[in-house]
């Protein structure tokens, strides 16, 4: 059935050129045009790459395009960084994505950090409007006396809507809470090397990335209370 000179560039040109077109049909599922007559740019070229296929082969191909794009979008990734400035490198700025998401959030924030400095203040000013605002915040942190300078404004406020947890699940003093995550809306993550502070956000070379996946989203919030559950974080008052 298939062609199998057939390059991976040219699925992806025809899935990515014409992508608003394909997933406008599959979102309404309609695929019941006639693939052999049709004008459409998607179809013709369909008809050019695979003139031996018949019209119910080529509609399956297109639903597998359709499909692909789909995914391809809700499970989107997106590399971030930090370090010295080159021009011309992929990925975008941690502190500029953070400062972003934050401000986006609508309804919920998951934010584990192990490092906070003052650098970090005017994340930590946002995410203290954002619970004004009526923002569920979670804060997870390891070592809470020695951020507590910077966190003690937030604990003071709305207790419903803001929460401080401490990790306490660690068997010696060289385990800890190591992770940097933000989640935001259930919807979308960052989960990356950078701590927030100076060398984490600016003078450190640190990457990460951005899941774009309402499941990831999920699984992070599980992973995080299932740990309250088994008390591996107490909530500090």
């Amino acid at each position: 059935m298939w062609n199998k000179s057939i390059k991976l560039d040219i699925f992806e040109d025809l899935l990515f050129t014409h992508k608003y077109f394909i997933e406008d049909i599959f979102l309404k599922d309609e695929i019941s045009t006639n693939i052999t007559e049709s004008r459409s740019i998607v179809f013709q070229e369909i008809n050019k790459l695979f003139p031996n296929l018949s019209p119910e082969e080529k509609l399956n191909f297109l639903y597998i395009m359709g499909k692909a794009y789909s995914r391809s979008n809700s499970e989107k990734i997106q590399l971030i960084w930090s370090g010295p400035s080159v021009a011309g490198l992929p990925g975008r700025d941690t502190e500029i994505v953070f400062e972003e998401y934050i401000s986006s959030a609508q309804e919920s924030i998951i934010l584990s950090i192990y490092a906070l400095s003052e650098y970090a203040g005017s994340l930590i000013n946002l995410l203290e409007k954002k619970v004004k605002q009526g923002i569920y915040v979670e804060i997870y942190v390891n070592d809470y006396a020695s951020k507590s300078g910077l966190l003690d404004k937030i604990i003071g406020l709305d207790t419903s809507r803001a929460f401080v947890y401490e990790y306490i699940g660690a068997k010696n003093e060289t385990q800890s809470l190591h992770a940097k995550v933000l989640t935001i809306d259930n919807e979308k993550s960052i989960i990356t090397s950078s701590n927030l502070s100076y060398n984490g956000m600016d003078g450190n070379l640190e990457l990460g990335v951005i899941l774009n996946s309402k499941e990831k989203a999920k699984e992070i919030r599980l992973i995080f209370n299932t740990m309250i559950e088994k008390k591996h974080f107490k909530r500090i008052k």
